[in-house]
């Protein structure tokens, strides 16, 4: 009999640590890729920025011939003019400028919402420094400066390799946050050296959006570089010091941490690349021991061609995923042994019902990893298990939908995406479209009414978009005021564009606000379908995103 108890126990023990170890790494990975997204916007819109500053070049439609250069705005009002249309691209206080080949210089920097700083220079003149509210606002003198901008390091460094460069990350001395520059040298048509376009933003946004995921009690996330210097942190700490009489600020390393567990983490990490090739892009997950409990690491490399090379690492203890299961697997190997001297049938009845129901939640678990649906638990329990398993559902409902709209977020549709598409036969072939939803006008409610008015509208236009949908279709907040919907089975075009039109009527509805408003917001929508638009959704998502952009242009064209 006690043999038994004790085997009983075992399975407890060892079901609850398969279930935790499942659940922990398929959090893991939906953290990372939320982490993964937050950088690539970070980055994406410094690189954005300078787009707008100096166009690329324009693929050709013929492939024997070269790209198109588009002409830079020599000009100083169009090059104002295109400053400004850089730093709108920001959400955070950020600074767009360019330093001319001749010496001249020309910079707008937001330092509030309110509040701009205007630097300009001439050829071997001096630099001068004003503030104003806005284009077109009144500007006040505020400083001169010997300034000489092509002897600063972002435009040494662009000059010197060409190209697009990342400037080594470091702390604003004025506003006591982390920043880094990107660097991008710009030529004439005619191939002459103009100068070198600029963009410094803030990283303070990044931890900002690490400190607002769901981790769990005692769950890590953080980005660093390479040899450990700290860039975010979910936790709340200095990520630099300021040293010696001097004042200089000196950065952080994640071994200096005050968590055990981002130390712990780092470690693990900084072992494994030591001995592993890992490939940017690549997701490892690994097991490891801190302070006496099993954790689970998660870690990607970030590495571009303008030299970024971070590392973004998540942790979590197993115990975080499962509560305080262990004193229940100890709860009920007392009962077992009760119930066994008694009976033998009501101890077996006992371990089967224990072990079902923590293989619903094993086989939920790899259900989300696999991006399939959630499967309906129906276990109802008042014990620790029956804790966890709405504590499951409820971190299923958070992970997977935007926390605004109540939407399906970015990551959840596409793993929704890529199950149909590994479930789909040659018999029951995959077909559907995608909807790239972006609104117009909506940047103007957030100036004139506030941010919270302009959620009221994110929220109505969501509530909207997923009324008009049939039963096997989806809508998700692609970021900000876009939206992206998959349209189970539909395969022709002009079906396709038709419920497009349908969407964007009834998001051109008025939206009732606060004190009596009432928003005219518009949509430009761009449709790819597939498999004709491409093979994968990243593909489709470029398509559908071009096609917007084609659309919105034509609006704008017919507004004029």
């Amino acid at each position: 009999m006690v043999c038994l108890a004790l085997t009983i126990g075992w399975f407890l023990y060892r079901a609850g640590d398969d279930a935790t170890e499942v659940l922990a790494r398929n959090a893991l990975m939906e953290i990372m890729g939320r982490v993964n997204q937050a950088i690539d916007r970070q980055t994406l819109s410094a690189r954005e920025s300078l787009n707008v500053v100096a166009p690329p070049p324009v693929p050709s439609l013929d492939p024997a011939l070269p790209p198109a250069v588009l002409p830079f705005a020599k000009d100083r009002q169009r090059l104002e003019e295109r400053l400004w249309l850089a730093n709108a691209l920001f959400d955070d206080p950020s600074y767009v400028y360019f330093g001319g080949v001749d010496g001249s210089f020309l910079g707008i920097k937001q330092e509030s919402p309110s509040v701009f700083m205007y630097s300009v220079r001439e050829p071997g003149g001096k630099n001068y420094v004003y503030y104003l509210r806005g284009p077109g606002t009144e500007m006040k003198l505020a400083a001169e400066q010997e300034y000489e901008p092509r002897k600063r390091p972002w435009y040494l460094q662009a000059v010197e390799r060409g190209r697009e460069t990342w400037s080594s990350v470091y702390t604003d001395f004025r506003l006591k946050f982390l920043g880094i520059n990107l660097s991008k040298p710009v030529y004439d048509v005619d191939g002459t050296f103009l100068g070198v376009a600029n963009s410094s933003i803030g990283l303070r946004h990044l931890t900002v959006f690490l400190q607002n995921l769901p981790l769990g009690p005692n769950g890590v996330a953080f980005v660093s570089e390479l040899k450990g210097e700290m860039i975010a942190s979910s936790i709340s700490e200095p990520l630099h010091e300021v040293k010696g009489e001097s004042g200089e600020f000196v950065r952080l390393l994640a071994s200096q941490s005050r968590s055990r567990l981002v130390q712990e983490a780092y470690d693990q990490v900084r072992l494994y690349l030591a001995s592993n090739q890992v490939q940017p892009g690549q997701l490892v997950l690994l097991g490891a021991q801190c302070d006496g409990r099993k954790v689970e690491v998660a870690f990607r490399l970030h590495h571009d061609a303008a030299g970024l090379d971070w590392l973004s690492i998540s942790a979590a203890p197993r115990s975080d995923f499962l509560g305080s299961v262990t004193g229940g697997v100890y709860q009920t190997l007392l009962l077992g042994l009760v119930a066994v001297c008694l009976t033998f049938v009501i101890g077996f009845m006992l371990l089967r019902w224990v072990l079902r129901d923590i293989r619903k939640l094993t086989l939920a678990a790899r259900s989300i990893g696999d991006g399939g649906p959630f499967p309906a638990l129906n276990i109802k329990r008042n014990d620790e298990i029956g804790q966890l398993a709405q504590s499951f559902q409820e971190m299923e409902h958070n992970l997977r939908t935007d926390r605004l709209t109540s939407v399906l977020n970015r990551d959840s549709l596409i793993a929704q995406i890529d199950f149909r598409r590994r479930n789909a036969t040659e018999a029951v072939p995959l077909q559907f479209a995608l909807l790239f939803i972006d609104l117009d006008r909506f940047k103007a409610v957030n100036d004139e009414h506030g941010h919270d008015e302009g959620d009221r509208v994110l929220v109505t236009i969501a509530a909207r978009l997923k009324k008009g949908l049939r039963h096997d279709d989806a809508v998700a907040r692609f970021g900000g005021d876009e939206f992206v919907i998959y349209l189970h089975g539909l395969s022709d075009m002009a079906a396709a564009r038709s419920i497009a039109d349908k969407l964007r009527h009834s998001v051109n509805r008025p939206i009732d606000g606060r004190d009596g408003h009432q928003y005219l917001v518009d949509a430009s929508v761009g449709v790819a379908l597939y498999p004709e638009d491409g093979l994968d959704v990243e593909t489709l998502l470029r398509v559908a995103d071009s096609r917007m952009f084609d659309q919105k242009r034509l609006h704008r064209m017919l507004s004029v």
